[in-house]
């Protein structure tokens, strides 16, 4: 880094510094919100507070709300008694006093909730009430995971995201989110602090991070905020919980085709631990009963842990790791051969503090190792002579320093300073031999540095209006570049349960994922920016009305996005991928793409019957010089229309029954309509065969389409909590094509021709276990 950009670093930091030190001279009271029991944080606790006495039938003096990690902060107050009021779904409302005193600085108030059980007639209990929560951005609750159907039996973040309007999948075999047109590498997925690469099992089954071990997961589909960069199109922010403070518990699930297991407790008075595995096992399945079947043949793990200590009332700190691997093979008989495996192993050492000004720090040091080997080709069952090979290592160390205050009533500011140095290992070949991998003089080897800080404030400016402004200073290393990323979005209540929410930003990309246009297969090839292949950037803006009616009961919403993209990469046409030459960087061309649509949401919250059904009109085109004539084409992710639809039933409170179903236009692929002979005058050679193409993804497989459905009965046996369930995976086994191929074959004249092989994914499966609580 220049000796001049890290002087204009500095001199942002001490400024930001200097800002918050004058602010925070004013009295405050701050704290942490915790459930009383189990010692974890309380995310969105309302704390509202009153000047000498509680008077509910008046507004309060001022207000706020917990963060992700449970911490609030109320600034500006006089040296007077108050009282505050501590409200959350599910807890005992809890009031406490406080007396300020002029000569204090800040107070600090760590409050523990008590869970409430309330009995009545009816009533409806939700764990969050609706809010509107701004442009593009949705927040799930990990209680309503458990509710959905999925073919593990868990079910999963990236399967009920799926459903959800703007977010989209290529296929049953794509792995990942496709986000309103971007591509998997385009979304930020961050778990604790921790940038994952790819963060799904095979067809998004589930993501590589336990369900069970989840505390809050927030889903911004573009224009995120400033705090965020590094990709274009979305962001996934997920925090795993703490383990429970009260006592050792776990949960246990035997299923027939994956188990899981989690265990949680306290380490010492303030620390806790908590550690989630899972084992799917449906390729022994398919070995053993169903040998005949076409399918990929699949299994995977994951485990993830965490450690958390409370050092003091101002500083605590937590390790996070997690460990997965995924195998994915062709049957023994299959004439293409296939061997996909891919690995990470993330972790991350984070700390949180308190100054004395109240001022919320939070330090992160990370380490990840992601691996992705694939191996594809014809022949039998070995892979020794596929046709196409990569195996990309990757090793990124991140470091991220913010901070965050709430410096005036309705006013919160939060800065901060993020490094990664990258260091990858490239291997790529048009075959595969098992001397590549292990020869030093193959593939490439590359490093890279990333900086950036980022400054933006959030203002209540009035009760129906907020806004949030804010920009990302980008350095890159290898071109010695600079970027400013200006942010904005903005909330206003129209009126009562009418909003109206808009965003606009600027984004770059330094990491672009490489894919094959004429291999329908996972060919993850993990790419950086160097002197020679430009940053990804984007502009992106989105606007939209939400209604909330009937107290928050009903939810519907409409919203658009267009979003530009320049400087992507793909592999030319006819590319030579030699592991020895180096020259990966002269197959790529460079190009420039668009996004846009319209999605349409509508939610019920409340009720015995909750759910949702969504529908995205969406558009992605892109467009190369050297690829298609230079004529604009779709990519494989490309959905015109794609519905998404999850409705649960409690028929009482222990037995629950779900089911989704999903429909989208047919993924887009590449695929010759026609072969002919050519004869070769002269050269005595018998004629040859080739074939015509109309077009880079011209041809679409057929619709995707696809019902799953679940129920689940909870009952007590000898002291121990159990849930029984049966899932129905792909009820009306629905043949959706993941992939196609072209093998060569002879016809009736013992001439040789080329043959279509279309291979799909998962059919019907059943599917029961329970899971047991101790």
């Amino acid at each position: 880094m220049s000796q001049k950009l890290c002087s204009l670093i500095v001199v942002f930091v001490l400024l930001s510094g200097t800002s918050l030190i004058a602010q925070t001279k004013d009295i405050s009271i701050s704290g942490f919100v915790t459930d009383a029991k189990t010692g974890g944080v309380l995310v969105g606790a309302n704390i509202l507070l009153y000047a000498d006495s509680v008077d509910i039938g008046k507004p309060p003096l001022h207000g706020t709300a917990t963060n992700t990690f449970g911490y609030y902060k109320l600034p500006n107050l006089k040296p007077i008694t108050y009282f505050l009021v501590f409200r959350s779904l599910g807890y005992k409302t809890l009031v406490s006093k406080i007396q300020l005193k002029s000569n204090d600085n800040s107070a600090k108030m760590n409050t523990k909730m008590e869970p409430e059980n309330i009995k009545m007639q009816q009533i409806v209990v939700e764990d969050k009430r609706y809010e509107n929560t701004g442009a593009s951005t949705i927040e799930v609750s990990p209680q309503t995971l458990a509710k959905l159907p999925s073919l593990s039996g868990q079910t999963d973040v990236f399967k009920m995201l799926e459903l959800l309007p703007g977010v989209n999948k290529a296929s049953d075999l794509s792995s990942g989110l496709y986000v309103r047109g971007g591509s998997p590498d385009q979304t930020l997925t961050l778990v604790d602090n921790i940038m994952f690469y790819n963060p799904a099992h095979l067809g998004n089954i589930a993501s590589t991070f336990n369900s069970d071990a989840l505390r809050d997961i927030k889903l911004i589909k573009g224009a995120f905020p400033a705090e965020y960069g590094g990709r274009l199109a979305s962001v996934l922010d997920i925090k795993l919980r703490s383990g429970t403070k009260e006592k050792e518990t776990g949960s246990l699930g035997l299923g027939v085709i994956n188990s899981f297991l989690v265990l949680e407790g306290p380490l010492k008075a303030n620390a806790t631990y908590i550690i989630a595995g899972r084992w799917m096992y449906y390729d022994m399945i398919q070995n053993k009963f169903n040998k005949s079947s076409s399918a990929p043949r699949y299994n995977f793990y994951d485990v993830s842990c965490k450690v958390t200590d409370n050092l003091s009332e101002t500083s605590s700190y937590s390790v996070s790791a997690i460990f997965n691997r995924d195998h994915a093979y062709n049957p023994a008989a299959d004439e293409v051969v296939y061997d996909i495996d891919w690995k990470n192993l993330c972790i991350s050492f984070n700390w949180l503090q308190i100054t004395s000004g109240s001022a919320f720090l939070n330090s992160t040091i990370s380490v990840i190792n992601y691996e992705f080997a694939s191996k594809i080709g014809k022949g039998s069952a070995s892979t020794s002579g596929a046709s196409y090979y990569s195996n990309p290592k990757l090793t990124d160390i991140n470091l991220k320093e913010s901070a965050e205050i709430n410096w005036q009533p309705g006013e919160k500011f939060k800065t901060g300073i993020e490094m990664a140095i990258h260091h990858y290992d490239l291997i790529y070949s048009d075959y595969y031999d098992s001397n590549v991998e292990t020869d030093p003089d193959a593939g490439t080897t590359m490093n890279a540095l990333e900086g950036a800080l980022y400054l933006q404030n959030e203002s209540e400016l009035s009760q129906t209006l907020s806004t949030n402004i804010g920009g990302r200073l980008y350095y890159f290393s290898d071109k010695k570049l600079v970027r400013f990323e200006p942010r904005l979005s903005l909330k206003w209540q129209m009126s009562n349960g009418l909003y109206f929410n808009a965003a606009a930003a600027y984004v770059n990309q330094f990491l672009h994922l490489i894919v094959r246009n004429d291999i329908a297969l996972p060919t993850d090839l993990w790419y950086p920016s160097t002197r020679n292949i430009e940053p990804s950037n984007s502009t992106q803006y989105v606007a939209g009305l939400a209604i909330d009616a009937n107290d928050g009961e009903y939810h519907s919403s409409v919203e658009g996005y267009y979003r530009d993209m320049n400087n992507l990469y793909e592999f030319k046409n006819s590319i030579v991928l030699n592991p020895l030459a180096k020259d990966l960087e002269n197959q790529l061309t460079k190009g420039k793409g668009e996004a846009y649509g319209v999605e349409l949401l509508l939610q019920k919250n409340k009720g015995k019957l909750t759910g949702w059904i969504g529908y995205t009109l969406s558009f992605t085109k892109r467009q190369f010089k050297e690829l298609n004539n230079g004529e604009y084409f779709y990519p494989r992710h490309d959905r015109r229309h794609d519905i998404g639809a999850a409705l649960v039933y409690s028929f009482t409170d222990d037995f629950n029954a779900g089911l989704t179903w999903t429909y989208a236009t047919g993924e887009r692929y590449t695929q010759p309509n026609g072969q002919f002979r050519f004869d070769d005058i002269g050269t005595g050679q018998p004629p040859k065969l080739y074939l015509h193409s109309p077009g880079l993804n011209a041809a679409m497989f057929p619709d995707y389409h696809k019902l799953d459905i679940t129920a689940s009965y909870t009952f007590h046996w000898t002291g121990h909590e159990l849930q029984s369930y049966i899932n129905l995976y792909n009820v009306y086994n629905r043949s959706n094509p993941f992939a196609q191929f072209l093998v060569t074959d002879k016809n009736a004249n013992g001439q040789e021709i080329y043959k279509l092989k279309r291979l799909n994914l998962f059919p019907f499966i059943p599917s029961i276990g329970v899971k047991v609580k101790f």
